[in-house]
């Protein structure tokens, strides 16, 4: 369960981290985008959720060049919030969007195979009574 402080760690990080990612360099011509960060009450470990366009094309090379980075943008955000402990920043590939694109597609196929049923109608008309 999250608390109030968690979140808004975990919110400042997420925007410290942007502003690092941005002027990184290693970064130029990879579109990586922060999904969440998740921190656990501890806040030791800070994980951090990313996704790019491509994800089959960049994910390995975009983990690789984050985690390379990840001490010295550590160590940054460290001294900007002045924390007691900087968390550890750990990168996951976020994998929501796949798993949404996913779920459309197969609603999409359910929703053309399935026969159209009629719809019964509803007339405010009054039926006549059989005398």
């Amino acid at each position: 369960m999250s608390t109030r402080r968690t979140v808004r760690v975990a919110e400042v990080l997420r925007k410290e981290l942007a502003a690092c990612m941005s002027q990184s360099l290693d970064l130029e011509g990879l579109l990586i985008t922060i999904s969440s960060v998740e921190l656990p009450p501890d806040m030791r470990q800070a994980y951090i959720y990313v996704s790019t366009l491509h994800p089959e094309l960049e994910e390995e090379q975009a983990l690789k060049v984050l985690n390379r980075n990840r001490k010295t943008w550590q160590s940054f955000i460290g001294r900007r919030l002045g924390l007691k402990f900087t968390p550890q920043l750990l990168f996951r590939f976020d994998r929501a969007i796949e798993r949404g694109d996913r779920v459309m597609e197969i609603l999409t196929k359910l929703e053309l195979n399935t026969p159209e049923v009629p719809k019964p109608r509803h007339d405010n008309k009054e039926e006549p009574d059989d005398v």
